[in-house]
């Protein structure tokens, strides 16, 4: 259209897209300090013009044609793979210090120095092996060592299970938020279809996929339209077109048959399932669900994430579980070989032998909960016997040779793990194992736990710090593209408002010119 009716047109045009413009800004400046925004920006383009002959081009105005958010795709996936390393570090730091707390040492009242003060007492009954309070003292100091190795073994199997619950906690967070990224599919769909940009939508789709990335290690693609699909070692667990929504589960513990308790969907209050097989604790289960409800487990690796940093802890609990539960069988078999002369330590019925000192139980993954002196020595600590029997079955007065051979026991080098030819190796004449000199005493096999322990906390501190470093650099890279800078803000404000009032006035002035036109020219 040409004349003045084209130019309020275009002034139109120009009024509509800085009004555009300062929404957009002021939208911004709104969500200044929103978690997870992304600044918007809005792109303007010239209007096709209109030919005159003679003349030439002549312009109609600008269109607003779209507005985006200022993101980099490619910063915004290694953050979430930053974030995922970094989360696995911190739990698995946090948890391996809370184990570390638990073993205690160098302490003044921790396993090594009970065991110490209960080798000292065997010294002692050694030196006076008729002294009543010195076959009394020993076995309250070997009650003292039970009661601190069952507090320890209690606490790590308290800290495994807690472990194991976090995990569970953690499931189901993520399956909370693939159910939402599914609903947001369908909204950003909606919107992109009908020819809006859902960029608010978009936000939140970012937001959440930083949160499934702190939880587990994901893989994540998107469509034209903005949809996600997340897949997790390599099985899909949610795709854009809705067709597969997955869910995860976890084993939280075993049946009376030894098969594995799957908690559906990482959900405690709902009924359990059992799998059917066995399966390792903490082991995380993709789910499939049919059209009749019944669920399909696969098994998933998580590396990385919360849950990663939850099964590397329960893994690393449970082997340092099952060297306390050798431990507790070294120092056990070593004294009773001693005070047996090697010969069987239960009677038929499965009873402990008067003269066996320590009991273990019967389930080896149990034994430093099960760890306890005989019962016997406990009500009658005088029946405790302190030296070597002639074959008339008489003890020399003054004879602790026995005694003495417990206490060299406790500072003699055996494998770690505990073997049978190690035992097998016990000298009734000397009173004497064979030392292994690759091997390690009662104290270092303690302190080699605790020195394990306190490596992979330090690694994991390193690694977090590490990773920590690398996500804020990210993270200040994003916010550097992302974030809104309310200077730039303020700046545009002025620049779009001088925009409307500029094309305000050219309004006005067409207003004008068009009065002078119609009322004052009669045209």
């Amino acid at each position: 259209m040409s004349g003045l009716f084209g130019a309020l047109g275009t002034a139109t045009s120009g009024l509509s897209a800085n009004q555009v413009a300062l929404q957009t800004s002021a939208h911004n400046i709104a969500n200044t300090n929103t978690d997870g925004y992304s600044r918007q920006r809005v792109h303007m383009t010239t209007k096709p013009p209109y030919v005159v002959a003679g003349t030439g081009s002549i312009g109609t105005g600008v269109n607003v044609t779209e507005i985006t958010r200022d993101v980099d795709d490619f910063v915004r996936s290694q953050i979430r793979a930053a974030n995922s390393k970094y989360q696995y570090n911190t739990q698995k730091s946090d948890t391996l210090g809370q184990l570390e707390d638990i073993l205690n040492e160098p302490s003044d009242d921790g396993v090594v120095t009970s065991l110490n003060t209960l080798m000292d007492s065997w010294q002692k009954l050694a030196e006076n092996p008729e002294l009543g309070t010195s076959k009394t003292l020993v076995v309250e100091n070997a009650n003292s060592f039970v009661d601190t190795v069952h507090q320890m073994a209690t606490s790590v199997a308290q800290l495994k299970k807690d472990a194991v619950s976090s995990l569970e906690k953690s499931v189901l967070d993520f399956n909370e938020d693939v159910s939402q990224l599914s609903d947001l599919n369908e909204k950003i769909f909606a919107e992109s279809a009908s020819g809006e940009t859902p960029n608010d939508l978009l936000d939140q789709r970012d937001s959440l996929l930083k949160s499934m990335s702190g939880l587990v290690n994901i893989s994540t693609t998107f469509d034209s339209y903005g949809r996600t699909t997340v897949s997790l070692d390599n099985q899909t667990i949610l795709n854009y077109v809705g067709t597969t929504h997955n869910t995860l589960s976890v084993v939280t513990g075993s049946d009376a048959s030894g098969n594995a308790v799957v908690s559906v969907g990482g959900d405690s209050t709902a009924a359990s399932e059992s799998l059917g097989q066995s399966a390792d604790l903490g082991q995380v289960l993709l789910t499939t669900t049919d059209a009749d409800g019944n669920n399909t487990y696969t098994e998933i690796t998580t590396s990385e994430g919360d849950m990663g940093g939850y099964q590397a802890s329960t893994t690393e609990i449970q082997e340092h579980m099952d060297e306390l539960n050798d431990f507790v069988a070294k120092v056990a078999k070593v004294t009773n070989i001693v005070m047996t002369d090697g010969a069987s330590q239960t009677e038929n019925d499965g009873t402990a032998k008067s003269g066996v000192f320590f009991t273990l139980g019967s389930d080896s993954s149990q034994y430093a909960l099960n760890f306890a002196v005989n019962s016997t020595l406990q009500d009658d600590p005088s029946k405790l016997v302190a030296g070597v029997a002639d074959s008339n079955g008489d003890i020399a007065a003054g004879d602790g040779s026995r005694a003495l051979a417990v206490a060299w026991a406790m500072k003699t080098k055996f494998a770690t793990p505990v073997s049978d030819s190690d035992l097998s190796t016990y000298d009734t004449s000397t009173m004497k194992f064979t030392e292994n000199q690759d091997g390690q005493t009662f104290a270092e096999t303690f302190n080699n736990i605790v020195t394990k322990n306190g490596i992979s906390k330090q690694k994991a501190d390193n690694m977090a710090s590490a990773q920590k470093t690398v996500l804020e650099d990210l993270e200040r890279k994003d916010q550097s593209v992302s974030g809104v800078n309310l200077n730039e803000e303020m700046s545009d404000v002025i620049k779009f408002q001088q925009g409307f009032q500029a094309n305000a006035r050219v309004l006005s002035v067409i207003s004008e010119m068009l009065d002078t036109l119609v009322n004052k020219t009669g045209v």
